[in-house]
């Protein structure tokens, strides 16, 4: 098998376990009516678009996407979601960095223990 067809074979048991941990994470995440930021760069740019559509679609909230090389994030945000596989993304670092005080993080990663996830006040872990 190739690695595409490998990684898709795990998708079901991806959000399976995706599913069963929600209550886990549900702190984590914006709740209903916050002004939120999402932040990612390549595949997570992505996610962060489709998460944002999503969101404001079912009237959550305010749901602004920036590439994290242009994020405006010293707007009034109650909470910034950055999403970064690595943790490590330059990007999204220097844009944590310079993110208000007003606004509590949280990252959504891979690695736990990676940079993104140490400038945040909430961790996901998706490893």
């Amino acid at each position: 098998m190739s690695h595409t067809s490998d990684e898709i074979a795990t998708q079901p048991e991806c959000w399976e376990r995706v599913v069963r941990e929600l209550p886990l994470h549900a702190p984590a995440l914006p709740a209903p009516d916050e002004r939120v930021a999402v932040i990612g760069c390549g595949t997570s740019l992505f996610m962060a678009q489709s998460y944002a559509r999503l969101r404001e679609g079912a009237g959550h909230g305010v749901t602004d996407i920036y590439p994290a090389s242009e994020a405006k994030l010293l707007r009034p945000y109650d909470r910034i979601l950055a999403l970064s596989r690595s943790g490590t993304t330059t990007e999204v670092l220097s844009a944590l960095r310079g993110a208000g005080p007003r606004a509590r993080i949280t990252t959504i990663t891979a690695v736990a223990d990676s940079p993104a996830a140490a400038l945040a006040h909430d961790v996901i872990c998706l490893d």
